[in-house]
């Protein structure tokens, strides 16, 4: 009952999604023209050309109800499909500005756009392409010309096309009799069924690829890849964006496979897939090497795997799931990571607005507090009273275990590492608290900087800011630990943060 409740509810979709002429693309066939239904999400034959080979779109936004920026025709030649010509409004040109207004809808052969067949010998000229990329399920309705394809059968229902490689495998014409049928008595033969299961699954399988976005961990947080435009799920990526190479037989489609990912050092795995849009325990297979068994992939089996087919730039938010006032669950995005990848290996990763190693960092400083506010000690140094105010000397100043050879070999394993900062020789001093804990915190420069000098001593406050806590703090006359300000003095030369020294 399930099952016939949806089936009514995609034939109820049919009749809806048919679109205008200018809005569909077109098929001619037998001499007559079918308009091709636009499904949301699910891509046009001529996107997934795209799609399959890993390019950037041509086109941009020209209309409202169309938003692949292009009209495409095709002729269904000795059961096999052919593009045979593009209609643009705008298009990649060659000048300076990499867009150009034609001010007129223009009409190409698919060679301007370079689009060709994937088996270079099935091509018979630059204007007419087999479109072997595609496979999947195309729905037809029929444009008619006069008053007798009004009449005919044909122009009374649903023509469904199932194509595999640019090749139609199968195709049934379903009529609007059929479907009243189909409602009332759940009368339709068995090949018509399975048509219609077949187009379910096509629309569900790149519904879910635009909707769903793929989970990923770094270092215990958790965030979401986001959907790069034209293109499917990352797991999609390794089978080429072909939906028959992931199952063996496109018959099978169901579900766009969604893939868990963990970044591990420079590195991306995938530790796990979602076969099914749904909740169902069969929907996630822990036993990520099955996917790949019996397919020409060059990968190890194994749990987890190594990413290799991993290229290009990737975008990830990381936060929380938010359920508001109305039930709804929205993603509340703190913070986006932009990497740049080859083979599976992290060439660069940019955080915004901060990494999260620098968010802990913060933490910390946060976090830093004194052991009485109202009895505040300082190392005596003129900057240092100038700055934070003038207080009494401890009996024992602050000092760095392992004494100061200790803190000038950290600072000797962290030049400056800026080109211009290795030109210069200056001074950085820099004021701070141990308090009687021995934590430090309060850290600022004390000494004045201008312009690029100022730069190159936030570099140095950034690197003296993480030095390991081995601070011991200030002894008062009585022999108790008190809150006591320091100075780092640090002389800069050719980037060598080594000759550094403190009160």
């Amino acid at each position: 009952m399930k099952k016939i409740s949806f089936i009514l509810l995609l034939l109820a979709s049919l009749s809806a999604t048919a679109q205008k002429p200018q809005d569909s693309d077109t098929l001619l066939w037998n001499g007559r023209t079918y308009l091709v239904t636009v499904h949301t999400d699910v891509p046009s034959v001529v996107q997934v050309f795209y799609q399959r080979t890993f390019s950037e779109l041509p086109f941009t936004f020209w209309s409202n109800t169309n938003s692949r920026g292009h009209l495409a025709t095709f002729e269904l030649l000795n059961d096999e499909i052919y593009l045979i010509r593009i209609e643009a409004k705008r298009f990649r040109t060659n000048s300076d500005d990499p867009w150009s207004e034609s001010g007129i809808d223009t009409v190409v052969t698919p060679d301007y756009f370079k689009i060709h067949s994937l088996l270079a010998d099935r091509s018979f000229s630059n204007d007419i392409v087999l479109a072997d990329w595609f496979s999947g399920v195309l729905e037809l309705t029929l444009l008619p010309r006069d008053k007798k394809e009004r009449k005919s059968d044909e122009a009374h229902g649903h023509r469904l096309l199932l194509i595999r490689d640019g090749k139609v495998v199968n195709n049934a014409f379903i009529s609007d009799k059929e479907y009243k049928l189909l409602a009332e008595k759940g009368q339709i033969t068995d090949d018509k069924r399975f048509m219609l299961e077949m187009q379910r699954k096509f629309i569900d399988f790149y519904s879910r690829c635009a909707m769903e976005r793929e989970p990923v961990t770094m270092n215990g947080h958790d965030g979401l890849f986001e959907h790069k435009p034209n293109s499917l799920s990352l797991v999609m990526e390794a089978f080429d964006n072909n939906p028959t190479r992931y199952r063996h037989e496109p018959d099978s489609i169901y579900g766009a496979p969604i893939g868990s990912w963990v970044l591990s050092g420079d590195s991306i795995f995938l530790v796990g897939i979602s076969t099914h849009p749904d909740d169902s325990p069969q929907s996630i297979r822990r036993n990520v090497s099955a996917c790949f068994i019996g397919f020409d992939l060059d990968i190890h089996i194994g749990d987890p795997i190594f990413a290799y087919w991993l290229n290009g730039s990737y975008v990830i938010h990381y936060g929380n799931w938010v359920t508001d006032a109305y039930g709804v669950r929205n993603y509340m995005v703190s913070k986006t990571q932009e990497i740049r990848v080859k083979d599976g290996v992290i060439l660069s990763s940019k955080f915004s607005p901060r990494s999260f190693e620098d968010d802990e960092k913060a933490l910390q400083a946060d976090a830093f507090s004194l052991c009485n506010a109202a009895d505040v000690w300082s190392v005596d140094d003129k900057q240092l009273a100038e700055t934070f105010g003038k207080f009494k000397s401890p009996k024992k100043n602050p000092y760095y275990t392992g004494g100061k050879d200790a803190l000038r070999n950290y600072l000797n394993r962290y030049p400056l590492t800026d080109s211009r900062a290795k030109e210069r020789l200056f001074r950085v001093r820099i004021g701070f608290m141990v308090n009687c804990n021995g934590e430090a915190g309060q850290w600022q420069i004390i000494n004045k900087t201008r312009g690029e000098l100022n730069e190159f001593a936030n570099m140095v406050l950034d690197v003296v800011k993480n030095m390991p806590q081995n601070w011991k703090p200030a002894v008062d006359k009585k022999g108790n630990n008190v809150d006591c300000w320091q100075v780092i003095e640090i002389t800069v030369s050719n980037g060598d943060l080594s000759n550094a020294d403190y009160k």
